[in-house]
């Protein structure tokens, strides 16, 4: 009997082409499995700055609540922990350094004097606890991410040609960065900074919608430096800060709009020149888009389907009214305004208004009923409707009666007769 031949096994069963490429296939050489370790290294290494950008790295194992170490691991942990100790131990050796330590943490706090008062009251060991949770705090930060530093986010933004996403990323994470930073932080930002966002808002301008949302931070952070002293003289500084951002009166963009005349009415209350600088900075952008000054402001007041500009708008039209000293000129703004266009939307307004809208046109009126009694008293009391064309040419001719302005009047009515009665040429 013949033995009946063995079957090969599946599994085990290769074909012959198989078998000569195996055979054909080389091992790689000690030089390309350390190029190939180096590619993964790179790769590993830039996903994890990639992953550092305006975001927050993953938590590793190991690591505690917040993913920090609970314990030094690297020199430059002990390093940190060493100079937390030295300030603890100068804290504790020397009282004039801490109360020096204490005040310039107050600054740094942006408080007012009234409420620098009642912390510097407080005992000694409160002082140095307050002191070593800020100092905390100021090293977390400046170790968080890789945009830590004002210096980061400068020398990022100047690079050229960076996309809408990246761009967004960076200056939205500056604006968080410019609010909840100490005031030493916002300073170091200082001028150089404040140039790069006011260049950065400036070419959003001549871009599409895309950097709407890129613009409407940069204001946010516009506002961010502005609040304190030193950032609204940095502002007032730059020649072309105001005019920039008065280019943001835009309707069309309602957000951005929104975000514009909260900062202007904010700045047109600040004494001595903010309102000179705001109206400068208004008049500007009206002759470069060709159009009456406040004429943007006032169709703001028509976006129905945005309550929060309506009310900005007027919010910016009372400051820039009722913030002079001299009546004359608030009735010329006013009067200006109305001609813009306000008095064909303020009954509706009136009609319309609820909560915030109805307090700032109860303002508005407030005000224009009192320039108009103080007006009224230079001529004797007399009942002058301002409005009326024929009263105010009587209290006029009634003004240069046998006078030497007389002549005058009577040459500029002369003038007015060259009128032409045709519609389409007046």
């Amino acid at each position: 009997m013949t033995e009946a031949p063995k079957k090969k096994k599946p599994w085990l069963a290769k074909s012959d082409k198989n078998e000569k490429n195996e055979k054909s296939e080389k091992l790689p050489t000690k030089t390309e499995k350390s190029q190939l370790r180096n590619e993964k290294s790179h790769s590993k290494i830039e996903r994890n700055q990639l992953d550092t950008w305006f975001g927050t790295k993953k938590k590793e194992k190991g690591r505690g609540s917040g993913g920090q170490l609970p314990r030094p691991h690297s020199e430059s942990d002990f390093n940190e922990v060493a100079e937390q100790e030295f300030f603890v131990e100068q804290l504790d050796a020397d009282e004039t350094f801490l109360n020096e330590k204490f005040e310039e943490m107050l600054n740094d706090m942006n408080l007012s004097e009234e409420k620098k008062e009642p912390l510097r009251l407080q005992p000694t060991m409160n002082k140095k606890m307050m002191l070593i949770n800020h100092y905390k705090g100021s090293s977390a930060q400046d170790n968080c991410s890789k945009f830590s530093k004002p210096a980061d986010y400068i020398q990022y933004l100047s690079t050229p040609d960076l996309s809408v996403n990246k761009l967004y990323g960076c200056v939205e994470s500056l604006r968080i960065a410019l609010t909840n930073n100490p005031l030493s932080w916002v300073q170091e930002f200082g001028t150089k900074g404040l140039k790069q966002v006011l260049s950065i808002l400036n070419e959003c301008y001549r871009n599409d919608n895309r950097y709407d949302r890129i613009q409407s931070e940069c204001i946010r952070c516009l506002k961010a430096i502005m609040n304190n002293t030193d950032g609204i003289k940095m502002m007032f500084d730059h020649k072309e800060a105001l005019t920039i951002l008065a280019r943001s009166l835009d309707p069309s963009k309602p957000n951005v709009m929104q975000q514009a005349v909260q900062v202007l009415a904010a700045v047109c209350l600040i004494p001595p020149v903010g309102h000179e600088r705001v109206l400068e900075a208004i008049t500007m952008t009206g002759e470069i888009k060709g159009r009456e000054r406040f004429q943007q402001v006032v169709q703001g007041l028509m976006v129905k389907s945005h309550p929060s500009l309506i009310v900005g708008c007027l919010q910016l039209i009372n400051a820039i009214v009722a913030t002079p000293d001299d009546m004359e000129f608030r009735l010329h703004l006013r009067n200006e305004i109305m001609r813009a266009g306000l008095i064909d939307v303020l009954e509706g307004l009136e009609n319309d208004a609820s909560g915030d809208l109805l307090v700032q046109v109860k303002i508005f009126n407030d005000h224009k009923e009192e320039d108009y009694y103080e007006f009224v008293q230079r001529f004797d009391n007399v009942r002058l409707e301002l409005d009326d064309i024929n009263d105010c040419f009587e209290v006029i001719k009634n003004l240069v009666m046998d006078s030497s302005a007389e002549p005058y009047l009577l040459s500029i009515l002369q003038h007015l007769l060259f009128i032409r009665d045709d519609a389409l040429i007046r």
